[in-house]
């Protein structure tokens, strides 16, 4: 197990702070009612993804195809939003399955991509570089450090969200928090994938919001550490067994730890 701890050891570290951190992003997106376009990002910077894998004309041209993807698909989705046409699931709904089939397009153009396309789904943090688990390690832990220290004003945007609504104007495009979710989506769809990163943002929230009682601080602790210990375990566990998947063992034990935890922060005084 040392042995195995001195090969992954910096991977896991990694996993489990970039766990937290997007569980604490997770609790934002859900409070402003954005999970489906959240959906409908990482789709879009998976899309961007494997447009730049395609093309392969630099190592960081992925990235940057997969943030302006993002970017264009934000900027979509708040358009229809703004219409009202339709409700805004309906909207995100549809361009989630344009978003899909465009990524099967790409796959099938360029045949290379098909097992790239399966990894960016699923993910495979085992595969892992030393070099891509520093730079996963540190996002996690500038993410975290923003979540926790911006909380208040990422809170208070949130609230101010669900009383304006959507299609509340602002006097830019992108807001800061707007571009912190769109960094860290382009980078954790590229690296760790695409289920990995949708998992740690909603099922803590979506646990907390069931089994625990009202309480700002409480919510994000909960998620937070949830999160941090699934990670850890569900990696540990699938480098015990190699017939386990990393990332679906990791997603298992989040719907396994989070319920644990909750008697736990139930009782617990941080609700201020």
């Amino acid at each position: 197990m040392s042995q195995l701890l001195s090969i992954y050891g910096w991977t896991i570290a990694a996993s489990m702070i970039l766990a937290a951190g997007l569980a604490l992003l997770g609790t934002q997106l859900a409070a402003r009612d954005r999970a489906m376009q959240t959906l409908c990002l990482g789709q879009g910077a998976m899309l961007g993804v494997l447009l730049g894998l395609g093309l392969a004309v630099h190592p960081v041209f992925p990235l940057v195809a997969a943030l302006v993807s993002a970017a264009l698909t934000f900027a979509l989705s708040e358009f229809l939003v703004a219409r009202r046409m339709a409700s805004s699931n309906t909207h995100f709904s549809s361009l989630f399955a344009v978003l899909l089939a465009g990524g099967y397009l790409i796959s099938a153009l360029f045949p290379a991509l098909e097992n790239h396309m399966a990894q960016k789904y699923f993910g495979d943090l085992a595969t892992l570089s030393t070099e891509e688990s520093y730079w996963a390690l540190v996002l996690g832990l500038v993410l975290l450090l923003v979540m926790i220290v911006r909380h208040r004003r990422f809170t208070c945007e949130s609230f101010e969200k669900a009383i304006t609504g959507p299609s509340h104007k602002s006097r830019l495009p992108f807001s800061s928090f707007d571009i912190i979710t769109l960094v860290t989506l382009c980078f954790c769809v590229q690296t760790v994938g695409y289920l990995f990163t949708i998992a740690c943002l909603f099922i803590p929230t979506a646990v907390a919001s069931r089994q625990l009682p009202a309480g700002l601080r409480r919510h994000l602790w909960f998620c937070g550490l949830t999160a941090f210990l699934a990670a850890g375990f569900g990696f540990w566990l699938s480098l015990e067994s190699a017939r386990l998947p990393t990332v679906p063992t990791i997603v298992a034990m989040l719907l396994l730890v989070s319920p644990g935890l909750a008697p736990a922060f139930a009782g617990r005084r941080l609700h201020r």
